[in-house]
């Protein structure tokens, strides 16, 4: 499809253009076109020195040395410079000689740069390479194809005319955009044309009748375009009608520096806004506007239809598809084929197994599978500043259509009922789409086993002979630069960075057919069904001294987990997966009564914007979806090595990906694991748990840090951290880490109440408390503080911030309660526990309360001058700090805390500092405010904030892409697991050590069910609701720990342990105490509890003796009694202790009783 193109077209200095570069035009005697030859990556030219010197990177500028002509075809070619000299190679560099040394153009293989060419010797297999990174002044030598440092392109020097037609001579043009690469499309007669993806249609294409000064677009549906409205407008668009216009276009180069050379469309006659422009921004559905000259989406270029180069064939989606399970993400369009500017994070679809994961794009024409495994960073144990390692893109797998199926670019052939998922039910990721006459169905599966440790892909045709296919791997460069080896049906890559070694293995097994392995890849044809295997891993070992072990053992340990994966095949591998992965995300179900999955993913999403009540079946299918979607992103990040899940879990496709990718540790890695507990999830806390203490305790680096805080004693690390121990330079007195760590230890044993995992971790927990216990000074009042903390990420550093003294007293307070647990397992001497405990006792728990003073106006979200604030600092006040501020550092007290409840005094501060900071917000900062308002038993503002969260990220930069990723922006994990734990705590909460029934149930969530959520003490339960009340609640006292159940009106519930109905115990109106034994089943029917009563506080101190009807109070003189049906009403009030009753067999009354000294207590009466 890549043919020479005629006339020049701007193009991207910047940019990834959507749909693929031009085949620069190759000169020859008498025709010369002279090119800039500019990098994709650091936007640098080639320069010719001089003869015999080495060609050099250089700034774009008009030179001749800069210019170049390629002599030949694309397959044998010299290159020339103005100045005289030709491209050669010498020593492994490039060189400027008086010869020319033969060269051939490749496409690009870098999917970060898919419109790019590469340049490789004739006979070579390796690419030019900016060498030692890219930028100016970089000399050109030789590496593997797809690196980072090798993509290009050709920049004409000089505009040439597109080719304007005549009645007997005709020739069409894609006008296609500059920025972002799509094409003007006709949307028919009087409306306002679009841009589009290049599709060879008559709407697409375009003939320019005139000269360049005044020309009329016609396109070759026979349709003239026009412009509409007036010179100026916000109005004016690009439309077409029947006939010719009576106005004209002209051509006018553009001025806009990143394009030129490249043309603008210029209305004749404008003169405020003259130029064609992307309106609104250059993706695709958006309007052809006009703008001043010279905008950045204005520049464009005329591309010959056997020009274009295609990013996938011509796909149709399937229509009135619904997936089998509705947790499940799926759209009707490859990832290739979007618009987005970042195809990788807005669209493709993770898989993985904890450990090793990758990511699918969907293509039909080339398929990505991009792959990661956690343990592959760069960096050193030694790092302690502003470069401390990446995680890395370990690679990826590219699979090629042999064009054998007889797919088209246009609509002649397209692919038919096209879809693509990711069913979360059995993390499974899918593409499933059909030929051209829908006569044969083509499947890919894709999973990433645990149980078998690789990724497993499976293609197959509904008829046989019908796969044929060519199979790559490329490694992640240009961190990973390793070439890749083929043979035998395997391609292989292994390298080192600083520390750890590497190792990729694809195995490629068909059934039928025939298979090749070249140098240039594998090639399978007529199959009817191929197998695809995908090893890969590190010599990391997190407990060596040094961090690796049995190096030498690697390549066999990877070669033989693709053999045993591949022995096994397809049918065993899927159960094994299914079974193990059901095992674990199947204990937890949400069922938001009306939610329907009818709708691609990335349409959910548009038309969640435009929901009006919040309870239509799409909002509430997007909501259920997205608590899901966490539990999925757990297990797919965080099992395997002791190691957490990063900022981007395990999945990343960059070697410099935001903030390293590293495990940032001042919210962000413990965000990730704060629905661990609560959603049933507890194992996958370990990875974190056991990299804690492995790192406080084994290793030298956290104990190092703490010294250099100017401590003998005890452990830290910093905000920025990578796998070695290896820190950043960011707010390196931000030690208080190994207290917010701790809590993550303790809130295990909380959930599990496993005392010997308990005496496992104490060690590190005594250790952080000593740290703290030396560090601790006494301020001014009397009471410890920590000194020299800051509030992240804002605002002064000073003595006793409130965040730094909340989690210093959670750190010695839960270190206090373990070591009376463990007692003398604790090892800690009686020393050690008196000033253990007289530190706690005179410990600023950092809780005080300051006023409003309308700093930020006389009122802000709600909050009034004079109204109470909780303190953030000791000494300065709120407005120190930045308004609207997305951490909420000081109301850890509130969550994950809870320290302040809602009888606290420090209450209604709290709540007013978290009004303050308003709601919208990074998509982590409002994964954090959901579980914040959940504590506030505010579950309509929580919802509020969920509604936000589940913006697109295009709308306001916090939010989520369309494949659900949380967008800070850009993608954060840590946002998708903070929202998860909020939809959790807004339907139960168990911190207080009472299990809270819908303790913040949005209106919106009218009935629905949750099942198999985790409380505080080992309990299992399960929730039904209906009409915003609670049906059932189902308990499994997993330990038999004491139980307590609260809900308004719950004393009133009738309550059944393993089926038999009991008398529970209650203190109040609102809370049960059932004495629960291991292993019991506890039901408490909550369909006719009674709310309208006032909550009582005391016990009851009277009886009752019943016969037959006749009830007499015992133990108490009575001056009053009140007897209730189950529906709070009034049945009988009589001042007698005896009274008869007429009731129905087994009804159930509450009676109310007030004594001679006015005390009033209540219990439940069933009549036999």
């Amino acid at each position: 499809m890549k043919k020479r193109f005629k006339f020049l077209m701007g193009a991207s200095l910047f940019f990834v253009t959507a749909q693929g570069q031009l085949l620069p035009k190759f000169s020859v005697a008498n025709d010369t076109t002279w090119y800039y030859v500019q990098f994709k990556n650091g936007s640098g030219t080639i320069s010719d020195p001089g003869t015999g010197k080495k060609l050099i990177t250089a700034q774009k500028s008009s030179q001749s040395n800069q210019m170049w002509a390629l002599i030949g075809n694309q397959n044998d070619f010299v290159m020339k410079s103005k100045t005289g000299h030709y491209l050669s190679f010498s020593g492994g560099f490039y060189t400027s000689a008086t010869q020319g040394e033969p060269m051939k153009l490749i496409t690009s293989p870098n999917s970060n740069y898919p419109d790019s060419w590469e340049l490789q010797r004739k006979n070579g297999t390796s690419s030019m390479n900016q060498w030692e990174g890219a930028g100016i002044g970089k000399y050109l030598g030789e590496y593997t194809a797809g690196d980072m440092n090798n993509p290009l392109h050709f920049v004409a020097t000089t505009t040439q005319l597109p080719k304007f037609s005549t009645e007997n001579n005709e020739t069409w043009f894609f006008i296609k955009f500059c920025e972002n690469g799509n094409t003007i499309q006709d949307e028919g007669i009087g409306k306002a044309s679009v841009l589009a993806h290049p599709d060879p249609i008559d709407e697409q294409l375009w003939k320019l009748v005139g000269d360049e000064n005044s020309f009329q677009l016609v396109n070759k549906a026979g349709h003239y375009a026009y412009v509409s409205g007036t010179d100026g407008s916000d109005a004016a668009r690009l439309k077409t009608q029947s006939e010719k216009w009576n106005g004209s276009f002209r051509l006018y180069t553009t001025d806009y520096a990143a394009y030129s050379p490249a043309w603008e469309i210029h209305v004749n006659g404008n003169k405020q806004r003259p130029a064609l422009n992307q309106w609104m921004g250059a993706q695709t559905g958006n309007e052809i506007g006009l703008w001043q000259a010279s905008d950045k989406n204005n520049p464009l270029y005329f591309i010959e239809p056997a020009d274009m180069v295609y990013a996938d064939y011509k796909v149709e989606g399937i229509e009135g598809y619904k997936p089998e399970h509705d947790l499940t993400l799926w759209y009707t369009q490859p990832t290739t084929l979007t618009s987005a500017a970042d195809k990788w994070m807005e669209y493709s679809l993770p898989i993985g197994n904890g450990q090793f994961g990758a990511s699918i794009f969907g293509g039909v024409l080339k398929e990505e599978v991009q792959f990661n495994e956690k343990t592959l960073w760069s960096g050193t144990n030694k790092d302690n500043g502003s470069e401390y390692g990446d995680y890395e893109n370990f690679g990826s797998v590219y699979i090629e259509s042999l064009g054998e199926e007889g797919f088209s670019y246009g609509d002649a052939h397209p692919v038919q009922d096209y879809y693509r998922q990711l069913d979360l039910t059995n993390a499974t990721a899918s593409v499933v789409y059909k030929s051209p006459d829908k006569s044969v169905t083509y499947t890919r599966e894709y999973i990433a086993s645990n149980p078998d440790q690789v990724v497993a892909m499976r293609l197959k045709a509904s008829e046989p002979g019908k796969l044929s296919l060519r199979f790559t791997m490329e490694s992640g460069k240009p961190g990973i630069k390793a070439d890749t080896e083929y043979k035998d049906g395997y391609a292989c890559f292994k390298g080192k960075l600083q520390i750890v070694s590497y190792n990729a293995r694809l195995k490629v097994i068909p059934t039928g057919g025939h298979i090749e392995t070249t140098d240039e890849g594998i090639t399978v044809k007529a199959a009817d069904e191929i197998l695809v295997i995908l090893g890969g891993g590190t010599d990391f070992d997190a407990y060596a001294p040094n961090y690796v072990s049995a190096t030498s053992e690697l390549e066999a340990k990877v070669l033989q987990k693709v053999d045993a994966a591949a022995q096994k095949g397809w049918e065993q591998l899927y159960e094994d997966h299914v079974a193990d992965y059901g095992s674990l995300f199947g204990r937890v179900h949400l069922n938001l009564e009306g939610a329907k999955n009818n709708l691609p993913t990335d349409e959910l999403i548009k038309k969640y914007a435009q929901r009006s009540t919040g309870t239509e079946d799409y909002a509430l299918m997007l909501e259920a979806l997205y608590f899901n979607y966490g539990r999925y992103l757990m297990l797919g990040s965080s099992r395997g090595v002791d190691l957490p899940s990063n900022l981007q879990g395990i999945w990343n496709n960059s070697s410099e990906p935001a903030w390293n990718g590293d495990i940032h540790a001042n919210i962000n890695v413990q965000m990730n694991y704060w629905p661990a507990e609560i959603t049933n999830l507890s194992e996958l806390h370990l990875p974190f748990i056991n990299y804690i203490t492995n790192m406080a305790m084994n290793h030298d680096e956290w104990k190092g840090y703490a010294r250099d805080a100017g401590q003998t004693k005890g452990w830290t690390c910093y905000t920025e951290n990578n796998i070695f121990g290896g820190v950043g330079s960011f707010m390196h007195n931000y030690v208080i880490t190994n207290a917010w760590y701790c809590t993550h230890l303790w809130q295990h044993y909380r959930y599990t109440l496993d005392k010997e995992y308990l005496a496992k971790v104490f060690p590190t927990m005594w250790s952080a408390s000593e740290f703290w216990l030396e560090r601790l000074i006494k301020d001014s009042d009397g009471l410890y503080v920590c000194p020299q903390e800051f509030s992240p990420e804002h605002g002064p550093t000073e003595d006793g911030v409130a965040h730094a003294q909340q989690l210093v007293w959670d750190l010695l307070a839960n270190t206090q309660k373990a070591a009376q647990i463990l007692g003398t397992e604790s090892g800690l001497n009686e020393e050690q526990l008196t000033l253990l405990s007289d530190r706690l006792k005179k410990l600023d728990k950092g809780l005080r309360i300051e006023k409003y003073t309308g700093a930020w106006g006389a009122t802000l979200n709600g909050v009034k001058t004079g109204d109470p604030l909780l303190r953030e600092w000791k000494e300065s006040t709120y407005d120190a700090g930045q308004n609207g501020h997305r951490h909420m550092s000081h109301l850890m007290c509130i969550y994950p805390f809870s320290q302040v409840t809602a009888t606290s005094p420090y209450f209604e501060a709290a709540l007013n500092s978290l009004k303050l900071r308003g709601d919208a917000s990074t998509g982590w900062s409002m994964g954090w405010k959901i579980n914040l308002w959940a504590r506030m038993q505010d579950g309509n503002h929580a919802h509020d904030i969920l509604e936000l969260a589940l913006r697109h990220h295009s709308v306001a930069g916090g939010g989520i892409y369309y494949n659900l990723y949380d967008a800070h922006a850009p993608f954060q994990i840590d946002g998708n697991f903070g929202a998860c734990a909020g939809i959790a705590e807004m339907l139960m909460q168990s911190h207080t050590d009472t299990i809270q029934i819908l303790p913040a149930l949005p209106e919106v969530w009218k009935n629905g069910s949750i099942e198999g959520l985790k409380a505080v003490g080992d309990f299992t339960v399960d929730v039904s609701w209906k009409e915003l009340k609670p049906q059932t609640v189902h308990i499994v006292s997993n330990q038999g720990s004491p139980l307590y159940v609260s809900y308004p009106g719950i004393a009133t519930a009738t309550v059944y342990v393993n089926g038999k109905e009991i008398q529970a115990e209650w203190n109040d109106m609102n809370t049960l105490h059932i004495d629960a034994q291991k292993g019991d089943q506890i039901e408490i029917d909550c369909s006719k509890i009674v709310t309208q009563i006032a909550p009582i506080t005391d016990s009851p101190n009277f009886s009752f003796d019943v016969q037959d009807n006749k009830v007499t109070v015992k133990g108490t003189e009575v001056q009053k009694v009140t007897v209730y049906d189950v529906e709070g009403k009034i049945l009988l009030t009589t001042s007698n202790s005896c009274f008869a009753l007429n009731h129905d067999a087994s009804q159930m009354y509450l009676i109310q009783v007030t004594d001679k000294q006015g005390n009033t207590n209540a219990r439940k009466l069933v009549l036999p």
